[in-house]
């Protein structure tokens, strides 16, 4: 099947370098606790601005609470984007103003370490992916993001600054050379993160169900760990009320896949994305 763009996962975010480059200025000065009073403002600006994304929301919570969503759990389901934003600035700031992050699964992460084949790390669009590669600091161990960069706008260019080494930790999606790279990484035994929820081409794609729709999901992650023999670990890392991540991990064996184990992993995903999506539905429904 031939690869088209699936537009609804490219579209250009929003933001602008001189916002961003104002909270950076005031994070370095007021703070974490100061500084998340302002997320308010941005937040109901956001929500009555942005008609798209307050209809999509408000799509997605009603799905998982199989009931309408109100404006209220619209509101508070921006508010936890905002807040993920804001982590994430002070995760790249410096070390000692990222939140604190927990682990579990640890130890199966290292074992599979321990192979010496790097392994693949496969996540979806829910909590924070720098709390992840805060994990990799923690054990020394050198970690890759595979993304779709195309996308990106000027605020994120400016937050990813903060960051010296942020590039080099970037492998972007659809260039001649992504797949060499992923490969050399994992023989040099590196980490490679990939987000497994949804894929910026239409073609080699699985359908399968979620929250009462069919969605497509990439093979792409699968067929990775099929051809350099790679392990593959479920991780979702979600911010908790006291504001730190809780970083779950979990073991998912491919060894010798063919096409029934692949759509089988698939699987497994869906019931990770469903109950992490329950929880933040909780999380919202809760404030």
């Amino acid at each position: 099947m031939k690869a088209e763009t699936d537009h609804r996962w490219v579209v250009p975010e929003r933001g602008n370098r001189a916002a961003m480059a104002l909270a950076i200025w005031l994070a370095k000065r007021l703070g974490w606790r100061r500084l998340r009073v302002l997320l308010w403002p941005i937040t109901f600006y956001f929500f009555l601005c942005h008609a798209r994304a307050r209809r999509a929301s408000r799509i997605y919570l009603s799905r998982i609470l199989r009931e309408r969503a109100g404006n209220r759990l619209v509101v508070r389901h921006f508010h936890s984007f905002a807040q993920a934003v804001l982590d994430r600035l002070f995760f790249l700031m410096a070390p000692q103003t990222m939140p604190a992050v927990r682990c579990t699964g640890r130890e199966v992460f290292l074992r599979a370490m321990e192979r010496g084949q790097g392994c693949l790390l496969l996540g979806a669009h829910i909590g924070s992916f720098e709390a992840l590669r805060a994990l990799g600091r923690d054990h020394a161990i050198t970690l890759k993001m595979v993304m779709y960069r195309s996308n990106l706008g000027g605020a994120t260019q400016v937050l990813e600054a903060l960051d010296p080494s942020y590039q080099n930790s970037i492998i972007p999606i659809g260039q001649p050379d992504t797949m060499l790279r992923v490969a050399e990484s994992l023989q040099q035994g590196h980490v490679i993160g990939m987000l497994g929820d949804r894929s910026p081409a239409t073609g080699r794609t699985v359908t399968v169900p979620f929250l009462g729709k069919a969605i497509t999901l990439p093979e792409g992650p699968y067929r990775l760990a099929l051809a350099t023999g790679a392990p593959i670990l479920l991780v979702c890392a979600t911010r908790g009320a006291d504001g730190a991540y809780a970083v779950r991990v979990r073991r998912r064996k491919i060894w010798d896949y063919g096409w029934c184990e692949i759509t089988e992993g698939l699987a497994h995903l869906i019931m990770m994305f469903r109950r992490h999506a329950a929880d933040e539905a909780s999380v919202v429904s809760g404030w």
